[in-house]
């Protein structure tokens, strides 16, 4: 019952992506089907949202790709069968990291980026994602074991499971650890006659699996001893950073997430373009590109090359450079320093999906009876004369001057939660502290000044104008923060 409504919104989107509107307006932009619009002007900043407000497997426990995929292998919704269908091949040990996860989030987004899917862009191209993840998702739910997909392969495996590590609201916890030790069935891992066992393979007993619980409830509808619960964590919500066995492939998986972060901050500034366009020119790139893009043109699709694969992987490494020169290459200090930049990272990420949340959300209610997109022009619908009325221009990809005060506010958080990481993590690891401090500073200062630049309105007749920064000083009322 959790995940049937997301399930059935699910495939509203993918037919209407399909069948619906594809014109694209002078931005590059659709904002009349409801497949892009609830896709990444609602649903993608909620799930960074998420994060803060309840912890970031929430998303997991109402999936539908893996609830169809899930159902599917167990061949019923909910009871249990006593057989399953497929292979059921076990997944590699050495090969259980969410690295995989982290790259693929970064591929994806460059995908996305290249052919501005979450613009939101053409309908039918959000279709395409969603039903290549879920078919991917069946195909492995058939070959391997339970959900081997969400654990290593899943795109937002990854940064779900960093998020989760500082959110609010736990993931399925054991009352008491006694009580656990003892307990010879171990049902929560193994199931029983009525109940299936986690199909995640993280024990409700061990902090290090914080992270990696994905709130399937299996757990506890098996457990037979009524030991398990979602804990409350208490301000700062930072405990589940301060385990013994702290994991490389996380610490770098936070690391590349982060990288692509920074690429989504640094692309929105005109120093950006220039770069991009003079490597794409440069390098021939731009002629690959809309070699890659044929038959999109007829929608309105256009490319110069952007964003060109070279300068793309030069920024998503920019983390990982400045946590190594700080950690000196010591391996140790490399992972214990990353995980205090996770409360960096789950900022950031939010930050940057504000000005769509807030700028062109309200447009989903435009498509709830015409899902397809066949309406009146955007400015002619009810809701988007409100957005214009409160300060956004959807058609110009551009939000509320407010937007800026609540992405810096939300960054400052993040920063803050990180050097309060890493004072503890200091003491915890034994590592120095200015070796937190140097990464936390040079990344949480360079994503704040680069949320005022790219929020600049682009006019070179202002007084502190720069042709590759913007506006360098600027009335914040004036701010045009960007998609």
């Amino acid at each position: 019952m959790i995940i049937l409504p997301s399930f059935i919104v699910f495939y509203i989107v993918m037919v209407s992506g399909l069948i619906g509107v594809q014109s694209l307006n002078n931005a590059g932009l659709n904002l009349v089907n409801f497949a892009p619009d609830i896709s990444w002007l609602l649903w993608f900043p909620l799930l960074w949202l998420l994060t803060w407000i309840a912890n970031g497997r929430t998303w997991c426990q109402t999936c539908p790709f893996s609830g169809q995929a899930e159902w599917l292998q167990r061949l019923h919704p909910w009871k249990k069968t006593s057989k399953k269908l497929g292979k059921r091949l076990r997944w590699p040990l050495k090969y259980s990291t969410i690295l995989y996860s982290a790259i693929g989030f970064s591929i994806l987004t460059w995908i996305e980026e290249f052919y501005n899917i979450g613009g939101p862009g053409l309908p039918m191209l959000t279709s395409v994602v969603l039903i290549y993840i879920a078919l991917l998702e069946v195909t492995i739910a058939l070959l391997f074991q339970e959900r081997t997909f969400c654990r290593t392969i899943c795109p937002l495996s990854a940064p779900l499971a960093v998020t989760t590590m500082i959110s609010p609201l736990g993931t399925f916890r054991v009352k008491d650890q006694e009580k656990c030790k003892n307990c010879a069935t171990k049902d929560c891992m193994r199931g029983n006659e009525k109940f299936h066992g986690c199909p995640w393979f993280a024990s409700p007993g061990s902090k290090e699996n914080a992270g990696f619980c994905g709130m399937a409830t299996d757990c506890y509808k098996a457990c037979p001893h009524d030991n398990i619960d979602v804990p409350i964590k208490r301000f700062p919500w930072l405990d589940d950073l301060f385990v013994n066995r702290k994991r490389f492939d996380v610490a770098l998986s936070v690391l590349i997430l982060l990288g692509v972060v920074f690429f989504q901050f640094f692309n929105a500034l005109p120093l950006y373009a220039f770069l991009d366009h003079w490597l794409s020119q440069v390098t021939g790139w731009v002629s690959i590109a809309n070699v890659l893009g044929e038959g999109l043109n007829k929608y309105g699709w256009l490319t110069n090359g952007y964003p060109m694969p070279l300068d793309y992987a030069m920024l998503n490494l920019v983390p990982i450079i400045i946590v190594t020169l700080s950690s000196r290459g010591n391996k140790w200090k490399f992972t214990s320093i990353s995980y205090s930049l996770i409360p960096l990272f789950a900022a950031t990420i939010l930050s940057r999906n504000i000005p769509k949340f807030v700028g062109g959300s309200l447009l989903i209610l435009n498509e709830i009876f015409s899902p397809t997109g066949v309406h009146l022009t955007l400015r002619e619908t009810l809701w988007g004369s409100i957005l214009h009325k409160l300060g956004s221009n959807p058609c110009s990809a551009t939000a509320e001057w407010w937007a800026l005060l609540i992405m810096e506010a939300i960054n400052i958080f993040g920063i803050y939660l990180s050097i309060k990481a890493a004072r503890r993590l200091s003491e915890y690891d034994g590592v120095p502290l200015n070796n937190y401090l140097i990464p936390i500073i040079t990344l949480g200062g360079s994503f704040v000044l680069i949320t005022y630049w790219m929020s600049s309105p682009m006019n070179p007749a202002m007084p502190f104008y720069n042709k590759y920064l913007g506006n360098l000083l600027y009335n914040p009322l004036q701010a045009q923060p960007p998609f």
